[in-house]
Formats: C-alpha cells, sequence, structure tokens
C-alpha cells in the first residue's frame, strides 16, 4: 500500500518561481521598515567581526612586536600609543557588537514573528472563504501543512535563511577585500582553491537537494497514514487491520530512516571535506607567509590577521549548502501558500453588480443541470418551486443527487446549466454571504467545535467569548430545541464540549445543532438526513424541534424515511437525478410508483 501525493511537493524551485514571491509582498511591506533596520544591524555586526582580526594583527604588530622604536598604532586617525588604551578600544568593539548583535536578532525575530502571524491569519481566514468543491480536490492533511509547516517554513527564511545567507556572503565578500588588502600574493594561493568549494557546494547542494525532497515526501506519507489511523481508530480495533496498519507504519518509517541517514552521511562527507580544505588552505599559507616574515614582506600580526580571516572565511562555506537549501525548502513552501491565497474564493468569480439579499421569501429551480465531473451527470432537468411558509421533502435512494441540491443551493457548488432564483431573482446576481447570512444547515452528522455551548450556538460567533451566565436569547433556542438536559445533566450554556461535540450523544449534538439555528434565525431551514443514526426517542425530540423552527419558514428535509417527509406541503422523489414523481404524501403513496415502493420496503423494515 502507498500514497501517491501531488509532484507541487517535490518540485525543484527554479529563479521563475521567485516571481511568486511578488505575492508575499502585501504581507511583508508593513514590516519593510523592520528588514531593513534588521539588514542594517547585520552589516553593521559584520563590520565589527570583521573589525577584530585588525585589530589583533595592530596589537601585535604595534605592542607585542613593535616595528622599530615607535610602539603603537594609528587607527581611524587617532593615534593609540598606550597599550591600556588600545584593550579599552578593543572592549568597545567587542561590546558594541555585542549589543548590535542583539539589537539585530531581536529586531530580526520579531519582524519575522509578525509577517508570520498576519500571513497564518490571512491564510486561515482565505481559507475559510475557499469554494467546498477546493476540499473535495485536497486531502485536508495536505492544507493543514500549508498553515502549520509550511507557515513554519517561512517563519525561518525570514529569521533565519535570508537573512544570514546575506551575511555569510558580506562577511565572505569583505574578508576577500580585505586579505587582498593585507597580502595580494597570499591571497592568490586561497584564491585558486575557490573553484573547487563551489564545485564541492554545487555537487553537495544537489545531492541534499534529492534527499529534503525525499525527506519531505516521507514526513507527509506518515502525516497522512497516521491521521488516517486516528481517525479510524476503532475499525483498526475491532477488525485485522491494526497489524496490516502496524506494519505500513513501520514500512513508511524506515522508508524516512533511510533517506535521513542519506542526509546525515552526505553532512559527514561535506563538513569534513570543507575543513579539510581549510587546513589545506592553512598549511600553504603558513608554509609561503613564514617566507615572508622571513624577509619582512609580512609581518606576524598581518599573518596572524590572515590565518584569523581565512578561518572566518570557512565557517559561512560549511554553512551555506545547508541554507540554501533551507532556502529552496521555504520557496517551495511560498508557492504554495501563494497557489492558496491566488486561489478565488466561493462566489468571488460572480458578478460585480450583486442584488442585496435583506430577506428569502421564493426559492425556484429552474431546468437544472448539475455534474461533480464532466462525464458524471448527477441532476437532470430538475424543477421545483417553494414559498415562504412552506416545506419541500426530498426522497430517493443513496446517489439519487438529494444532497446535490443543497450544495447548489448554499453555493458550495455552481450548476452546469439552468437557472436558481431567489425571491425571482437569479442566485448568480447575489452575494453568496447574504445567501448563506439567511439559509441554516442542519446535517446528518452534528457540527459542534470545541468550546462552550454559548460559542457554538451564537450567531457567527459574536458573543463566544461571553462569560455572562445567561444570554436571554440563546436560552430561548435552547428552549425551543428541546435542549432542557443540557440544564438537568450539565452547566447549560456554560456546558464546555470537547472535539466533536463530546461528551453529548449523536441526538443530544442534532439538539443542539438545530438550537443554533433558532438563534440564527434564518428565513431558510435545510435538513439534510437530520434524523439519521437515532434512537426512537431522540427522533421524537428531534422531530418536535424540527416542527416549531419551520413555522413561517422556508424549509427543505431531505430524508432516507419517508416518516420524516409526510407531512411536507410538497415531496419531490428523485431517481438517478432525475425527478421522477412528486406531490404531497396521500397522493404519491396512493400512484403506485417510485414512492410507493420506497414506502412499502421502510414498512417492511
Amino acid at each position: 500500500m502507498s500514497d501517491t501525493f501531488p509532484s507541487s511537493e517535490e518540485k525543484k524551485v527554479t529563479l521563475a518561481d521567485l516571481a511568486l514571491a511578488k505575492g508575499l509582498v502585501p504581507y511583508v511591506r508593513p514590516y519593510a521598515w523592520m528588514l531593513g533596520l534588521t539588514t542594517l544591524l547585520v552589516s553593521l555586526v559584520t563590520g565589527f567581526e570583521l573589525l577584530l582580526p585588525l585589530l589583533t594583527q595592530k596589537a601585535i604588530d604595534g605592542f607585542i612586536l613593535p616595528a622599530g622604536d615607535t610602539e603603537g598604532i594609528r587607527m581611524l586617525g587617532f593615534e593609540i600609543t598606550r597599550f591600556s588604551s588600545f584593550c579599552l578600544l578593543f572592549g568597545i568593539v567587542i561590546i558594541g557588537g555585542f549589543i548590535l548583535d542583539f539589537c539585530q536578532t531581536m529586531f530580526m525575530e520579531y519582524s519575522g514573528q509578525k509577517i508570520i502571524l498576519n500571513l497564518r491569519c490571512v491564510l486561515f481566514s482565505h481559507m475559510t472563504d475557499l469554494p467546498v468543491s477546493y476540499y473535495d480536490k485536497n486531502a485536508s492533511g495536505r492544507l493543514v501543512a500549508r498553515v502549520a509547516g509550511d507557515i513554519e517554513n517561512m517563519n525561518e527564511m525570514f529569521t533565519n535563511i535570508l537573512v544570514f545567507i546575506f551575511k555569510d556572503l558580506i562577511l565572505m565578500a569583505g574578508i576577500f577585500v580585505i586579505l587582498f588588502t593585507i597580502n595580494a600574493n597570499l591571497a592568490l594561493y586561497l584564491a585558486t582553491i575557490i573553484p573547487v568549494i563551489i564545485l564541492s557546494i554545487a555537487c553537495f547542494s544537489k545531492l541534499l537537494r534529492r534527499v529534503f525532497r525525499t525527506i519531505r515526501q516521507k514526513i507527509a506519507e506518515i502525516n497522512h497514514r497516521f491521521s488516517e489511523g486516528i481517525t479510524g481508530i476503532k475499525v483498526i480495533q475491532t477488525t485485522s487491520a491494526r497489524q496490516r496498519f502496524i506494519r505500513e507504519f513501520a514500512r513508511l518509517n524506515k522508508a524516512h530512516f533511510k533517506a535521513a541517514m542519506s542526509q546525515i552521511s552526505i553532512f559527514a562527507v561535506f563538513m569534513p571535506f570543507i575543513g579539510f580544505l581549510g587546513v589545506l588552505c592553512t598549511a600553504v599559507i603558513i608554509w609561503a607567509g613564514s617566507f615572508s616574515v622571513a624577509d619582512k614582506s609580512l609581518t606576524l600580526g598581518q599573518l596572524v590577521a590572515f590565518l584569523t580571516y581565512m578561518k572566518l572565511f570557512f565557517r559561512p562555506l560549511r554553512e551555506l549548502s545547508e541554507k540554501f537549501n533551507l532556502l529552496q525548502n521555504a520557496l517551495a513552501s511560498a508557492e504554495r501558500i501563494i497557489t492558496v491565497l491566488q486561489t478565488p474564493k466561493a462566489g468571488q468569480r460572480l458578478s460585480a453588480r450583486r442584488t442585496h439579499l435583506a430577506r428569502i421569501d421564493h426559492l425556484q429551480f429552474k431546468n437544472i443541470n448539475f455534474s461533480y465531473t464532466e462525464k458524471v451527470p448527477v441532476l437532470k432537468n430538475v424543477n421545483f418551486s417553494l414559498e415562504k411558509g412552506k416545506s419541500l421533502g426530498i426522497v430517493g435512494q443513496t446517489g439519487s443527487g438529494k444532497s446535490s441540491i443543497i450544495n447548489l443551493i448554499t453555493g458550495f457548488y455552481r450548476p452546469d446549466s439552468g437557472r436558481i432564483l431567489i425571491n425571482h431573482l437569479g442566485h448568480g446576481t447575489m452575494d453568496i454571504r447574504d445567501i448563506r447570512r439567511h439559509t441554516a444547515l442542519v446535517m446528518q452528522d452534528p457540527i459542534l467545535f470545541s468550546g462552550t455551548v454559548r460559542e457554538n450556538i451564537s450567531p457567527a460567533g459574536e458573543r463566544g467569548t461571553d462569560k455572562k451566565a445567561s444570554d436571554p436569547g440563546l436560552e430561548t433556542a435552547l428552549e425551543k430545541a428541546n435542549c432542557g438536559f443540557l440544564y438537568e445533566k450539565f452547566q447549560g450554556l456554560s456546558t464546555r464540549l470537547s472535539e466533536g461535540g463530546r461528551p453529548l450523544s449523536s441526538g443530544e449534538k442534532q439538539l443542539v445543532c438545530i438550537a443554533r439555528a433558532f438563534a440564527f434565525d434564518p428565513d431558510l431551514i435545510i435538513f439534510d438526513e437530520a434524523t439519521s443514526y437515532m434512537d426512537s426517542q431522540s427522533e421524537i425530540q428531534v422531530h418536535d424541534a424540527m416542527n416549531k423552527l419551520m413555522q413561517g419558514r422556508l424549509s427543505i428535509i431531505i430524508a432516507h424515511r419517508l416518516s420524516t417527509v409526510r407531512d411536507c406541503d410538497h415531496i419531490l422523489v428523485l431517481k438517478q437525478g432525475k425527478v421522477v414523481e412528486q406531490g404531497d404524501h396521500k397522493t404519491l403513496a396512493a400512484q403506485n410508483g417510485e414512492y410507493a415502493m420506497l414506502l412499502k420496503k421502510e414498512r417492511i423494515r
């Protein structure tokens, strides 16, 4: 068993992909001054690092082994003749470098965290507005990775990678210039080995890129398998699937282990190799420099400074290869984030001239055809009309297209052809948020979120953080929805729910969802298999709450059990996406058609 993951996870980022970075500009611009200040501070810190070996040289040549009879040095236009004054200057440089390093670290981390805070909130807000069809095509685990893993990679890019790559490049360039200033002949010895260093970094980077790509893929597979196992834990524990899942999980982890060991092996070769080049250069410089010191064309202080700068030169070389690969990983994450942010929101492609919807009094389907994929039609020429205060029941076997009608009304999908009219105006001329604002959906699987009952049923979550012990409007909604059990067994509106609505039963969760609809006070109420998987007592309570909620509203009830729709004013019978019968319960039962057949099967059961 294996999972196939999209190639975008493994895509190599090229220079052309950097154009996507423009999409990040709006989220970075408010903090651009912080990034600019950080860059300035990094440059100053680099300057202080470059200054220290030069001061060491001056100390050796001017005080420890003074050339000639005059002890002292001249720096920045000042004559320093006392060693104590020089030590004070050295201390000031060290303390100044520490303070600047502290400031640049704080500014860099603060600006990076603010950018990520803004980007993560914008990304989540955008994803809540995406059409449902987007989630049909993208696994939830992968979308979670956008908000978690990819955003964290972006954090690394803003707080570590870009700044330190810039610092390392500036440091190496500065060192190279200073080395030629100290002694051009010795610098040329070092220059001869630069092509070898560049070639080795390019080779190791290519190897690391492949390994990093494999590691990311294996981690994605492990997360997917783990999430799948947790979701289906009851099935795994009650069937023979447990051992199969354990073997598969172990196989994925072994593959990840091999990739991780490959990465370690590459670094185990690369780091010592760069170290070897550094030692080789040191030996060559000491050998050549000793002759220069002997013939007095080079001072001992200059030789020591040269060796110190050369050591500084090789330090960032060991880090640049890894940082470039991390940068590539971060750019790949940026590409995926921007791709999500550029996905049009639900209703975004509709006409700019939208009609404001104050209420819903009438709903009509005219010759609606719809399919999720081009080759499989789901709804075929569906027609119906619904007025305020009336109820519409929709029945049919599994796969007949019942829930697809709901998806079209709520704007989760758009019809292939035909027209949906609300208040005799085209559905597409209205803002989908207006339509949803006047519509409540009670689904087959009750959805409740972690938090209090108050937070779950408050309209738009406006009172989500309200700590009041009571709320008359919300308490009335609970009363109408037969949620007295919340006061008998729990703490009423303050009842705290965990993931999935625990500790409530299925029936209790459905009643709370109906209370949420009461609090929302919709014009159109839709029940999608709202009484499935319930015991008879819970079903009675839910039916009673549904009847109260339907009064004075447009109501649509989708049901397998015909007892749920028998009191509806009008009933549609769907079969393979077509309306094969319609009428009230008494008329359809007498026709001896599809509805009568479904009714007979229900009575047999």
